[in-house]
């Protein structure tokens, strides 16, 4: 088929530019502080102008046609759904949105969409079980100096179930699973099942983390428990599957993203964590968490760390779990995003204070690496939506071992049955249907 038959000679033609801009709320800094105390703030990052552009064509397009009407538009083709669903341009800055308008109008283009930006959901901190995780406790439990009464009761649940052949896909920036190059094993995963690892920002399947992010949440869910060292892990005999779709800075592509939500899906994820998000959506994104649902996968993310009104992307889409953040005392802390398409909160943590008295501010603690180096690894209290996530991913996976002819819908069903009312009595956009219980989840 000659190119010009479906009408894309025309790309040479460069249209009349509008100033595009994808908003992205970053809300956290990482700052990696070995047994210290980084009161950091929520912060705003500028609008994102980003430099490509989604195009999903509605019929099959060979890249090398695609790479030679391109030649002379100025745009140029950088890849694309790992399944081929879409492909991504590369195009001048400022321009994604210009494009995108003028695909729209092609008759053979089904979508077109600036490639937008979302980020972690999380800020950190620092040292084991009792009585620092009280983020597992059951109520009435005693943590340091003060009772805690808002954890998720993990070890009551324990006795029903650990998670044993459940798949949980963590899309993040990679986890600390191998060692490999410059890369080592986070000590607190020795032992823990991988399968079909993912990179998607560095293209190979090699998904090591270069951030911590990563490995902070896949701790939550399946840190090595009962092995005399660290922390506990909540499905901690699931199967973790590491997805890379962030880079070392914590940011990355709603392209990146939906190509790890699809290979998660399509390589036997029952649970998929997405502790990342940003208040753009895209046609993309909210297409690849339709198509994991439509796999059977229960699709978890972080709310948002803005503090205001307004669950992120990917969270705001039906067929997510948008998780909130509760901290110590059970309620919102300042970071935590609330309102309309809020699902349940679970523990994110709050650095800002300590107030079960243990010496350290009330974080969520689990093992990752300081400063960028993916072989210095120690504890660290991180706080977020991010840290969140992970707990209703656990449960999600506790819920899928113990009932295991479950579809997605019936265990997304039982979560939200299966929380702690908070605030106003029912359903409310600062809680949703409340605090998650794994006891509860469990029974």
């Amino acid at each position: 088929m000659h190119i010009r038959s479906f009408g894309l000679a025309a790309l040479c033609a460069v249209p009349a530019l509008a100033s595009a801009q994808a908003t992205s709320t970053r809300a956290d800094a990482l700052p990696f502080l070995v047994r210290g105390f980084a009161n950091d703030p929520a912060e705003t990052k500028a609008a994102v102008h980003t430099d490509r552009l989604i195009v999903a064509f509605s019929i099959p397009v060979q890249p090398a046609l695609l790479d030679g009407a391109l030649v002379g538009s100025g745009l140029r083709r950088v890849g694309g759904a790992w399944n081929g669903t879409f492909e991504v341009l590369a195009c001048a800055p400022g321009t994604a949105q210009a494009w995108a308008e003028w695909f729209r109008g092609q008759a053979i283009v089904r979508y077109a969409e600036p490639d937008a930006i979302a980020y972690t959901c999380a800020n950190p901190d620092d040292p084991y079980f009792n009585p620092y995780q009280w983020n597992f406790f059951a109520p009435g439990t005693v943590s340091a100096g003060a009772v805690s009464n808002y954890g998720v009761d993990a070890v009551t649940a324990w006795d029903r179930t650990t998670g044993s052949g459940v798949t949980v896909a963590v899309v993040d920036t990679g986890i600390a699973y191998e060692t490999f190059g410059a890369f080592t094993q986070a000590p607190d995963l020795a032992g823990a099942s991988f399968v079909w690892p993912k990179d998607f920002v560095n293209n190979d399947d090699h998904p090591n983390d270069d951030n911590g992010h990563g490995t902070h949440v896949a701790g939550t869910v399946r840190q090595s428990t009962n092995n005399g060292l660290g922390v506990a892990g909540l499905a901690y005999q699931c199967n973790l599957m590491p997805v890379k779709v962030l880079n070392a800075s914590g940011s990355g592509s709603h392209s990146a993203i939906a190509n790890g939500i699809t290979w998660a899906a399509d390589h036997g994820a029952k649970v998929i964590n997405l502790s990342l998000g940003g208040s753009t959506g895209s046609t993309t994104l909210e297409s690849a968490v339709n198509y994991a649902w439509s796999r059977g996968c229960v699709v978890v993310a972080a709310a948002g760390n803005t503090g205001r009104q307004g669950v992120q992307y990917p969270a705001r889409y039906v067929n997510c779990i948008a998780v909130g953040t509760t901290r110590f005392d059970g309620r919102r802390p300042r970071y935590g995003t609330y309102g309309s398409g809020l699902d349940l909160c679970a523990p994110g943590g709050d650095t800002s204070v300590d107030q079960n008295g243990d010496g350290y501010r009330d974080g969520i603690l689990q093992q990752t690496f300081a400063s960028g180096s993916p072989t210095a690894f120690g504890y660290y209290f991180f706080q977020g939506t991010s840290m969140a996530s992970p707990h209703v991913a656990g449960i999600a996976a506790l819920v899928a071992a113990r009932y295991g002819s479950w579809s997605n819908a019936q265990i997304r069903s039982r979560l939200e049955a299966s929380c702690r009312d908070l605030g106003s009595a029912g359903y409310d956009t600062t809680y949703g249907y409340g605090l998650l219980s794994a006891e509860i989840a469990t029974r």
